[in-house]
Formats: C-alpha cells, sequence, structure tokens
C-alpha cells in the first residue's frame, strides 16, 4: 500500500471528494422555475418531437363519453382528449378515467405536448380542492 494511503483518514476523505463538488452547472436554472404556470418541461428543436408542457389548473368537467377533460385556469378553459393509456394519478393512487368526473373542483396538472392545434395528453396529476398543483 502506499504511503498515501497508510491512515484510514486519508482514504475516506479523498473517497468523498466527488460528493463534497457537486456538479454546479446542473442545478443552474432551478431557482428562476415557477410552479404556477405553464412550464416547457423538455425543449424541442426542428429534428425532434415537440415540447412537453404542463398545465396546471382546476377540474371544471369530465365528459365520460367524449373523453374530454376541461382545466379552468386564470387563463380560461383548456380542453384535453384522456385516451386510454394516459396515466391519470392522486398522490400514488392511479385513478381511472372513468371517475374523473367526480374530481371536479380538484386542482390538476396535465402533462401533454402539442402539435400545431392537436394535444397530445401524457399524463394527471390530481391534488386536492385547496392544495397547490406542483
Amino acid at each position: 500500500m502506499t504511503r498515501l494511503f497508510r491512515t484510514p483518514l486519508t482514504f475516506v476523505l479523498l473517497l468523498g471528494l466527488p460528493i463534497a463538488v457537486p456538479d454546479l452547472s446542473a442545478r443552474e436554472g432551478l431557482d428562476t422555475w415557477r410552479f404556477d404556470q405553464v412550464a416547457i418541461v423538455e425543449s424541442a428543436d426542428s429534428t425532434q418531437q415537440p415540447a412537453t408542457l404542463v398545465l396546471r389548473g382546476t377540474i371544471k368537467n369530465y365528459d365520460t363519453a367524449s373523453k374530454i377533460l376541461q382545466l379552468s385556469t386564470a387563463n380560461g378553459t383548456t380542453e384535453f382528449t384522456i385516451l386510454p393509456a394516459v396515466p391519470i394519478r392522486q398522490r400514488w393512487h392511479r385513478i381511472d378515467a372513468t371517475t374523473l368526473a367526480k374530481y371536479m373542483g380538484y386542482r390538476a396538472a396535465v402533462r401533454y405536448s402539442e402539435s400545431g392545434a392537436e394535444k397530445t395528453v401524457q399524463s394527471v396529476n390530481i391534488f386536492g380542492k385547496d392544495e397547490r398543483a406542483q
């Protein structure tokens, strides 16, 4: 064993060095992001898929026949078509789309992509009536 590692403390200090100096560039921009606005989750360019957006608001209505979810925000009401494969969750519980109508008045966050006028829903997260959608 080399002279550098003769004491266990030196080895522990060298082993912990990567933990003590985190990559600061990974945190860039986190402090300026707000939870109360439409957010672009993934950026898009001309060679990639459309950007992923998140819209937060209150569930205004869900029509089980047409499978249209209406989300009310400060800017108005936005409609989303909920396909059968879309995961819907309230905390860690999975919610069946047929029961969405009983969540009228609850806060929600809808993750979707938009291509032209077509919105493709990727997931819906439901929060309590008084909870802020995060």
